[in-house]
């Protein structure tokens, strides 16, 4: 009896002890954008006043172990840039909480609007990038180029801020591709370094950057990645009543300034975009003094009608840009710079359809006319060269939730005209691509895969170092195709894929045999160019759980046969106006060519190379302090030379401290540009830098400011990737203020 009272007396000790520790809750939940209904990742979910919490994986799936010691809260906080913060109050009294499907709203920053026939992918690479929102607020700046900047292994090919193209991993030119809503931009900035990006940043409403498989659904040779921008008055964007749009600001160090107004009409089921775009700058500042000639002047006017149907619309879109900029001088090229002018016309058609075959959920076929003219000028009305180039192109596309399959068809007729000895040329090229991502096991497999064919026709010509019989028709067939896959375990997720990716030769780099005065070159194809071929695996590790994220990427690319533009020849001595040349007579600069007499020669030649790195990221969050680290680093081969290959990103390292309370946000960005020591041939030394930027932005209701204070403390730096360091260095102590208003009226038109 003893006994058995001694045994009562435990149990009774024990229930106890359990009724005084404290409860323990176990919280799950799946996070949905509440229009689209697709998973969001990476939602900060926390409970409030704790530093308890963690975040969703790619499925929109969390699960929190939440322990009733550390307070007395019941709340939990939802918060996701560019979304509506959510608070949930817990029910306490159950210790498993499955709160099942959590819609959460985008931010009423952004028009009020109905996003239709909207069939985003879901799938994404750790290494993806994704701007917009406050985000794309804070880095705005007046080019895609210096705008992505502050990401990890991407840089600025600069020819001056008005012609600057992002270097993605040592990668430039076409073998990374930009789009204006999944479109090429149909202008020649992928043909030469002083030829603009027809894109202004205040019409881009976001930027994607995509790698891996679903890259090829864009172009055949994005081993760089995919630059996709979305641009405000798309047609998947439907509003309820008038809503108007409007962004200006500006920035000190080239006294700029821009403004844009969209205005959206409902009319029933019909809906009319009108846009108007201006942006003027002078010449920009550095450190040391101004840059001349390197101002510019931008309008763009669009007009845009919609009919939309219960399961359709049909859109219709033209469009016009007109740009003057300047290039720099140079001992070079041309002592007083280059005038530039060009003018673009674009007219759209997009049908879509919701459809029910097979899987297959939505139609689309679109057609493009881009008519792309561009004039260089020597002196004031004195034309040096005049390029035109007209694209036809029809995208046909049917997709489900996990697969697109489409067809491509673009026409390209290229002419120039003045002192630029290129051959007129058609161009036909017929593409066809696939991507699907399917669940095998405990894995997402992704693959995806594109054929194109390609027809060059030149007409004849006349050249000075390539012979006219090797001026002929030349047709390639070539394959792209991916392979990826992704694993998620618990907090973890995996990624890797494997690539290879092959591009036809420009016909630049074929049959060139003329000055560009623009580039400071004489530019000299190669007729016998064979398909440049890339094989590239990249792996990627993150975590994921709030309060810490962290992710490591690296990647490894290899060409048996790689395209590079590389100089002939570097003269030692200096060359002074008036004086014969030191290196007067030798074979690498054509003589009696720009307006000095004399430029250095440039030739396509095809080398075997590698190009490698490595991309580190770790964020911590507390309450509203957050706080994100990046480092990346890239580094280029020439194995046929033995030497490194020419305009590679340095290393570089980022520190972003952020506080965020109600409406405001402040931001100190710190950033170390290392110094670039492995050269390519006549390539020379970059020093490192250390740049300091302070960046505060209000936003509430239907109005947003950001200013950006950038480079705070005046510092004299050096860009390796610009064309023109030799000349000056980059832009000092800067200024940006970026204003946003949106405002509705109620819909009268009938």
């Amino acid at each position: 009896m003893h006994k058995i009272k001694r045994h009562q007396l435990l149990i009774i000790v024990v229930i106890c002890l359990g009724y005084s520790l404290p409860q323990t809750y176990s919280i799950s939940g799946k996070v949905l954008n509440s229009e689209t209904k697709i998973p969001v990742y990476n939602v900060n979910i926390f409970i409030r006043d704790t530093n308890i919490g963690t975040t969703t994986n790619a499925e929109g799936y969390f699960h929190l172990i939440w322990n009733e010691q550390v307070g007395g809260s019941s709340e939990l906080n939802i918060k996701m840039m560019g979304y509506k913060e959510l608070t949930i109050q817990l029910d306490v009294s159950k210790s498993k909480i499955n709160l099942g499907d959590i819609l959460i709203t985008t931010q009423s920053l952004e028009l009020e609007s109905i996003h239709i026939h909207s069939h985003k992918h879901k799938s994404r690479q750790t290494s993806d990038i994704l701007l917009s929102g406050q985000k794309l607020n804070d880095n705005l700046s007046g080019n895609i180029a210096t705008t992505l900047s502050n990401q990890s292994n991407i840089g600025v090919n600069s020819f001056g801020i008005a012609v600057s193209k992002p270097v993605m991993r040592g990668y430039m030119g076409d073998r990374l591709l930009l789009t204006k809503d999944g479109t090429e931009t149909g202008d020649l900035s992928q043909s030469s370094i002083d030829h603009v990006i027809t894109l202004d940043m205040t019409e881009v409403s976001e930027i994607e950057i995509i790698r891996g498989p679903k890259s090829l659904l864009y172009g055949p040779n994005a081993i760089g990645g995919v630059i996709n921008t979305s641009m405000i008055g798309n047609p998947k964007v439907k509003v309820q009543k008038f809503h108007t749009k409007f962004v200006m600001g500006g920035e000190t160090f080239n006294k700029g300034i821009y403004g844009n107004a969209i205005f959206y009409i409902p009319m029933k089921k019909n809906q009319l975009n009108i846009m108007i775009n201006n942006r003027n700058t002078q010449n920009q500042t550095s450190p040391i003094g101004e840059l001349d000639n390197t101002y510019s002047r931008t309008s763009n006017y669009k007009l845009g009608f919609t009919k939309y149907n219960k399961d359709s619309y049909i859109n219709f879109t033209i469009e016009n840009q007109n740009m003057d900029y300047g290039i720099p001088p140079s001992t070079e090229g041309h002592i007083n710079g280059v005038d530039i002018g060009l003018e673009k016309f674009t007219f759209q058609s997009n049908y879509h359809r919701d459809i029910s075959l097979y899987t297959f959920n939505q139609f689309d076929i679109k057609y493009n006319l881009i008519d792309y003219g561009h004039k260089e000028f020597e002196r004031e009305n004195v034309l040096g060269v005049a390029l035109n180039k007209r694209t036809n192109s029809v995208k046909i596309e049917v997709q489900s939730l996990h697969s697109i399959i489409g067809s491509e068809l673009d026409y390209k007729q290229f002419s120039s005209g003045g002192f630029y000895l290129t051959p007129n040329t058609n161009e036909l090229d017929l593409s066809l691509y696939g991507f699907n991502e399917t669940e095998f096991s405990s894995f997402n497999i992704l693959i995806s895969s594109r054929l194109n064919y390609l027809s060059i026709n030149p007409n004849q010509y006349n050249y000075d170092n390539i012979e006219s019989q090797q001026i002929i028709n030349r047709n390639f067939i070539y394959f792209s195709s991916s392979l990826g896959f992704n694993k998620i375990m618990n907090d973890f997720e995996i990624n890797t894929w494997i690539m290879n990716t092959m591009r036809a030769p420009r016909v630049e780099e074929l049959y060139s045999d003329g000055p560009h005065l623009g580039a400071y070159s004489y530019e000299i194809g190669e007729p016998n160019l064979d398909v440049e071929k890339i094989y590239g695996i990249e792996s990627s590790i993150a975590y994921n759980a709030y309060p810490l994220t962290t992710s490591i990427t690296t990647f490894y690319n290899y060409s048996p046969y790689y395209h590079q533009m590389s100089k002939m020849g570097e003269c030692d001595g200096e060359f002074v106006d008036g004086e014969d040349h030191p290196c007067a007579g030798t074979d690498f600069i054509e003589w009696g060519s720009g307006p000095i007499g004399w430029l250095y020669k440039y030739q396509t030649e095809g080398v075997k190379s590698t190009i490698k790195g490595i991309e580190l990221s770790l964020g911590y969050s507390y309450k509203n302090y957050k706080m994100v680290y990046d480092f990346s680093l890239v580094r280029g081969d020439d194995l046929t030379s033995g030497l490194p290959l020419s305009y590679i990103n340095p290393d570089k390292q980022i520190m972003i401290f952020e506080y965020e309370k109600e409406f405001m946000n402040y931001n100190i960005r710190l950033s170390k540009i290392h110094a670039q020591n492995r050269l390519g041939e006549f390539e020379s030394y970059t020093p490192s830098s250390f740049l300091v930027d302070f960046i505060l932005s209000y936003g509430r209701k239907n109005q947003n400011i950001t200013i950006q204070f950038n480079n705070i403390f005046n510092e004299e730096y050096y860009n390796h990737l610009s064309k023109i360091k030799s000349i000056m260095p980059e832009a000092g102590r800067n200024i940006l203020i970026n204003y946003k208003l949106f405002f509705s009226i109620r819909n009268n038109v009938n």
